[in-house]
């Protein structure tokens, strides 16, 4: 498993940087837009949209808003989305922190996650845009950043952690991985700061969007795990040999784009 995780890793790792590098904007945008259409169909299916004609329209949906979003979203209203992206965030952060396994049996929660798909979802797809619209170099750090997050999360979980993180969530993952993140995203700052040109007397603020990002990552992860938990299920599909789903593998950087990006714009 962990050697078909490995070469699907790579081979993705490796079109992802040469689509971010060598393709323009629009057409980035739409590849983008088809992974995350690929993780919408996903999604309804996690949240309890049993009935194909409702993911149909869900999926539909969401297309029609990365559509308006691409047409006609200027920079402020991009800001504005991600800055409810970074507070919903926020709330998930607060909600997973308490949460209770009974939960997975109430309405309320389903028609959250159900809703919640949107939020996650088209932000990230902008976030991602945005950045590769400000530069190519931007938006390879930012996927760096969080492959490398996560990375460390769990080699250093694997090797050192005794402490569960969320267990009724993500039994695999430990506060010590967290660390491992966190330690890790540092290092990747300073190294990436030096390599984007960003002036040394924002360094420090930098590193601390950095770290802060790789944080919320874990969010995004756990917030999907929240996801798969309700349908009772270990991946969000099965498109990826060794990984999963679509979601499986974005998860992380859906809850991670929208936030960097209002950061790293105001450093830069």
């Amino acid at each position: 498993m962990l050697k078909q995780r490995v070469i699907t890793g790579v081979i993705l790792g490796i079109l992802i940087v040469l689509a971010v590098f060598k393709l323009p904007n629009q057409y980035l945008a739409l590849i983008f837009a088809i992974i995350t259409i690929i993780g919408a169909w996903e999604w309804a299916n996690l949240a309890g949209l049993s009935q194909n004609s409702w993911k149909i329209l869900y999926v539909l949906f969401l297309g029609i808003i990365l559509l308006i979003t691409w047409l006609y979203a200027k920079p402020y209203h991009a800001n504005k989305i991600f800055l409810v992206s970074a507070l919903w965030w926020a709330f998930v952060v607060i909600m997973l922190s308490m949460f209770d396994s009974k939960w997975l049996q109430t309405e309320w929660l389903r028609y959250i996650l159900v809703a919640s798909g949107f939020i996650v979802l088209m932000p990230a797809w902008l976030a991602l845009i945005t950045l590769h619209k400000h530069g190519p170099n931007l938006l390879m750090f930012l996927l760096g950043l969080v492959w490398i997050a996560d990375i460390a999360a769990y080699f250093v979980g694997k090797k050192f952690g005794t402490k569960k993180l969320a267990p009724t969530l993500s039994p695999g993952k430990s506060r010590e991985g967290v660390i491992g993140a966190l330690l890790a995203s540092l290092l990747i700052a300073f190294f990436g700061a030096y390599l984007l040109g960003i002036d040394k007397s924002l360094w420090v603020f930098f590193g601390i969007l950095c770290v802060l990002t790789a944080l919320i990552s874990v969010a995004g992860d756990l917030y999907e795990s929240l996801l798969k938990r309700s349908a009772g299920v270990k991946d969000s599909g099965k498109i990826l040999p060794g990984h999963g789903g679509v979601l499986d593998r974005i998860d992380s950087l859906t809850a991670a784009a929208p936030g960097f990006v209002l950061g790293v714009l105001w450093i830069i």
